[in-house]
């Protein structure tokens, strides 16, 4: 070998590390921003006692590796090959499956069954939100539970192969729908309906990049919600037609893409196109009306209210979104909490929930075993209060369930709280 390649050789091993160095520096090239949610360390602070307790050293090694040059590259080229190679994704809950499709694993999980609630709970869920939906209806407020579709569900057939077959009737959204089939329960079950519209739809209802419906499935959701809700109020509502052909195109919002962007590709897999219909106002009707409307829901909410703005079209500008039943939410396009709102809790429930004309919760199956989030527990608490007879009969069951329990089962921290919960589901089957 000559001295010149020697030189060359060394040039190039010198080049590839001081190249980081210098883009880090001089931003020489432009780079992509990493897609999902994350903070950028910040410069720390230098001080004697974060030296001497080692806080100092962690932090700004961990400042300087975030922006190392060529980093979202380097990230990138990893995440590619994972997902190349062994058909896997380096983003927290993405599972990849068939043809590349990508879910999130707790839809994965609920479809499977996984952690399911079973029967006895489920029924005692159910049987306090038929009794909410009676203590509403009396009072004039119709209240509908609206079942979003689950993507692992409705692309069951996508799913990777290695998971396996769910037991037929165990899965909570099994349970829970035959319990509110029993007791008479006024629900929108999307589920069916997304099966049926799958097989003739000309667009997917679901992006290859997303965990929720798309434009396109919240869209036809739309055109079967708003028709029902106007049979509970008794009066047509303002709504929105399709003019004129949809959008296809190869990119997608962040509704559509949330979770592609978190896998953080070389090559964005273009997965398959991404449809936004073209909405306009349709022709008013005699008596239409926009109802003052709380809703209390999932992420798949923000599907009917933007890329598609069929909340903030139909309903009175008074109508909040409870996201998880914890912030509030004005319903328009750009995700904005309510400035003059403090948090969910700190609201009169009793208050809010009878200034409206119409309650909609609306959850997909993950999230049925949090008893709608809490949001029905609180209104049975509100209009059917335990007497000290009850609390004294709750106190009992707590005490035989927990002389049940092992000891390790006793000395965890949520040890009370379960067997709280459990003693009032075994009073609710007493009454």
């Amino acid at each position: 070998m000559t001295l010149f390649i020697k030189r060359m050789l060394l040039g190039l091993l010198l080049l590839v590390v001081l190249l980081p160095v210098l883009q880090a520096r001089f931003r020489i090239f432009a780079e992509r921003q990493l897609g999902g949610s994350y903070t950028l360390a910040k410069w720390p602070l230098l001080a004697w006692e974060s030296l001497l307790n080692n806080a100092y050293q962690p932090e700004l090694e961990r400042y300087l590796e975030e922006r190392v040059g060529f980093r979202t590259l380097f990230i990138q080229g990893r995440n590619q090959l994972r997902f190349s190679l062994f058909h896997a994704s380096s983003a927290e809950h993405v599972v990849v499956g068939r043809n590349g499709v990508v879910f999130e694993d707790a839809p994965v999980q609920a479809y499977l069954g996984v952690g399911a609630m079973g029967r006895a709970r489920a029924r005692t869920q159910v049987k306090r939100l038929r009794r909410v939906q009676q203590d509403l209806a009396s009072r004039g407020i119709p209240l509908l539970v609206v079942l979003a579709p689950n993507k692992a569900r409705h692309l069951h057939q996508l799913l990777p192969a290695h998971l396996p077959t769910p037991e037929p009737g165990q899965s909570d959204y099994e349970v829970y729908t035959s319990e509110m089939q029993q007791q008479g329960v006024d629900f929108l079950d999307f589920t069916p309906l997304f099966k049926t519209w799958g097989d003739t739809a000309r667009y997917p209802l679901f992006p290859w990049g997303g965990t929720h419906w798309n434009a396109y499935g919240a869209t036809l959701a739309a055109d079967t919600l708003l028709p029902r809700l106007e049979q509970l109020l008794h009066a047509p509502v303002p709504r929105l037609r399709q003019v004129g052909r949809p959008t296809v195109t190869a990119s997608a919002t962040v509704m559509d893409d949330d979770l592609a962007a978190p896998m953080n590709l070389l090559w964005p897999r273009a997965g398959y196109p991404a449809v936004y219909p073209r909405l306009g106002p349709a022709p008013a009707r005699p008596g239409e009306k926009r109802p003052n409307v709380l809703f209390v829901g999932d992420s798949f909410t923000w599907g009917l209210m933007f890329p598609m703005p069929f909340m903030q079209h139909a309903f009175d500008p008074a109508t909040r979104f409870w996201y998880y039943n914890l912030t509030v939410y004005v319903p328009d396009s750009t995700e904005r909490k309510d400035p003059n709102t403090p948090a969910v809790g700190q609201l009169n429930l009793q208050q809010e929930v009878e200034s409206r004309q119409l309650v909609v919760v609306l959850m997909t199956d993950r999230n049925l075993h949090t008893g709608e989030f809490g949001f029905t527990s609180q209104l049975y608490n509100l209009y059917h209060p335990l007497t000290a007879a009850d609390q004294a009969r709750v106190a009992q069951l707590e005490k035989e369930l927990a002389s049940k329990q092992s000891w390790e089962e006793g000395s965890k921290p949520d040890f009370p709280q379960r067997m709280h919960e459990q003693a009032l589901a075994a009073f609710e089957q007493e009454r």
